[in-house]
């Protein structure tokens, strides 16, 4: 499944991307780690890219899997759609301490600012891709609980669509503007933007704007139209009813097609 495998590449390289962080400052007084560690970060990445090398996957059952998924199946209703952590998270947006807390951030140092900055969009995606991909896999042999996973990956996949451009962005632009007060706030409050569901940022961004530039509006209506399917096969348990309703749904479609046509 392609999703599952893109999901799991986002989960490795996120991973990877937030444990080396520390040396980009390394290699800035370090000349010769300046001169071989992006070219290591460079292969690295490649290898957990390409499809015959598949390194994500390799990293994802033979470490995250045996070690990780563990832990996180006691932390799974802290992480999950509507959970205390989200709900914890939103009151802090929503709330006056957002003052409080984006004081402390500006003062902080510029390497901790940027350290926070990519903490804040992987550390908790991260984890809850795991679990979605988790759930997912243990899931297939049951639809209805299937269905739901599906929007979850479905959710992160867009988010870390988002956010890798993002990452990006930061990283060529703080070189020219890094220093100008705010601008990591500007970055810490998209990233939160994208990921938190009650503002749905990365869907909005993923819908308005890469969907138009690449061409795949199609595409993205065919997903909707199987997430919609497999929503239907969630919420209406009756066989008979189900199928009753495909069949009028079908026939809707067909008949709109068959007006525009005469």
């Amino acid at each position: 499944d392609d999703d599952n495998e893109w999901l799991t590449y986002w989960i490795v390289n996120g991973f990877f991307t937030y444990s080396t962080e520390f040396m980009d400052t390394i290699a800035d007084h370090s000349t010769f780690v300046a001169n071989h560690w992006y070219e290591l970060e460079f292969f690295i990445t490649l290898w957990l890219l390409l499809p015959w090398t598949d390194g994500s996957t390799v990293v994802y059952d033979n470490i995250l899997v045996p070690f990780v998924l563990p832990v996180l199946h006691q932390f799974q209703p802290y992480l999950q759609s509507g959970s205390k952590v989200q709900m914890l998270v939103m009151a802090l947006v929503n709330s006056s301490y957002l003052g409080l807390v984006w004081t402390v951030f500006v003062m902080m140092p510029k390497e901790i600012r940027r350290f926070a900055v990519i903490g804040v969009g992987t550390v908790y995606p991260i984890l809850s891709s795991v679990v979605a991909l988790a759930t997912k896999t243990s899931s297939t042999t049951n639809k209805k609980k299937n269905s739901i996973d599906e929007h979850a990956v479905t959710y992160w996949l867009t988010y870390w669509s988002c956010f890798s451009i993002l990452f990006v962005l930061m990283d060529y632009l703080e070189t020219f503007v890094g220093r100008i007060p705010g601008f990591y706030s500007v970055i810490m409050a998209t990233t939160v933007y994208l990921f938190l569901p009650m503002f749905q940022g990365a869907d909005v961004v993923f819908r308005k704007v890469l969907v138009p530039i690449t061409g795949q509006y199609e595409q993205m209506l065919l997903r909707d139209t199987l997430l919609l399917k497999q929503q239907m096969e969630y919420n209406i348990p009756n066989p008979t009813l189900l199928s009753n309703i495909k069949t009028k749904a079908a026939a809707m479609f067909l008949m709109e097609n068959n007006k525009k046509s005469e």
